[in-house]
């Protein structure tokens, strides 16, 4: 049962934050979301409805044309060691690249290859791929 309640108040809480989200999306004033709010479900507060009127809430919201947008993905930069490790095979590289290792030499082979323009911004997929490419170059360098 606990559990059951549980994903309950977290549908709840989910649903509250479309309404709130919808109404900033929808760009209604105060007076306006309060009477859709009292028109639709009878309460002037989303906040103690049930999950039946924010669900009612939401189509009108739907209704006057707001659309859920999906998520945004969120940035994850690549872990520090990703990043280390890209600047000591980069520099182990330094004798075999006519930028001689530099600093520059290595955020433009790293803008070249992933659209990205300095090795602390890459997120982790990005990363392992730079870290890939340099251990090929290494590979080469030795044969």
């Amino acid at each position: 049962m606990t559990g059951r309640m549980r994903h309950s108040r977290q549908d709840q809480k989910r649903l509250l934050a479309l309404v709130h989200i919808a109404k900033k999306d929808l760009a209604l004033e105060d007076e306006s979301y309060r009477s859709l709010l009292h028109r639709i479900a009878g309460q002037n507060s989303a906040r103690g409805m049930t999950e039946k009127q924010l669900n009612d809430v939401l189509a009108e919201f739907k209704r006057l044309g707001w659309e859920k947008s999906p998520r945004k993905k969120r940035y994850v930069a690549a872990n520090r060691a990703s990043v280390r490790k890209i600047f000591v095979l980069w520099g182990s590289l330094r004798d075999h690249l006519a930028c001689k290792g530099s600093r520059a030499g290595l955020r433009v082979f790293v803008e070249r290859m992933t659209g990205v323009s300095d090795p602390n911004f890459l997120d982790d997929q990005k990363a392992q791929q730079v870290i890939e490419a340099l251990k090929a170059m290494q590979k080469r360098k030795r044969a």
